[in-house]
């Protein structure tokens, strides 16, 4: 039976990437119910751990993740004042 393509949020799938590489998380009751539901996670005594589609899912994740940073013009070049804190609107300060 093949299995339905699931999608999860940004937030979630950094938790994902996070818990592959052995990082401690909070990890929201939100987030654990549903991951447990989709069958990414495992909730157990040791805290949570990844089910094999988890791990497929945190790989394709992260090649996603690198990809997009790859891509040239990511942002937009934002104007700067001279102690390099962000203008709001692009305006320049009067003084």
């Amino acid at each position: 039976m093949p299995t339905a393509q699931v999608r999860i949020s940004a937030e979630e799938q950094r938790l994902l990437r996070a818990l592959s590489v052995g990082q401690t998380v909070k990890l929201p009751s939100a987030h654990r119910l549903r991951l447990e539901l989709l069958g990414l996670l495992r909730d157990g005594p040791n805290g949570p751990r990844l089910t094999p589609l988890g791990r497929r899912h945190a790989e394709t994740a992260v090649t996603e993740a690198e990809s997009n940073d790859r891509t040239p013009g990511n942002g937009s070049s934002v104007k700067r004042d001279r102690l390099g804190r962000r203008m709001p609107h692009g305006r320049a300060l009067p003084f």
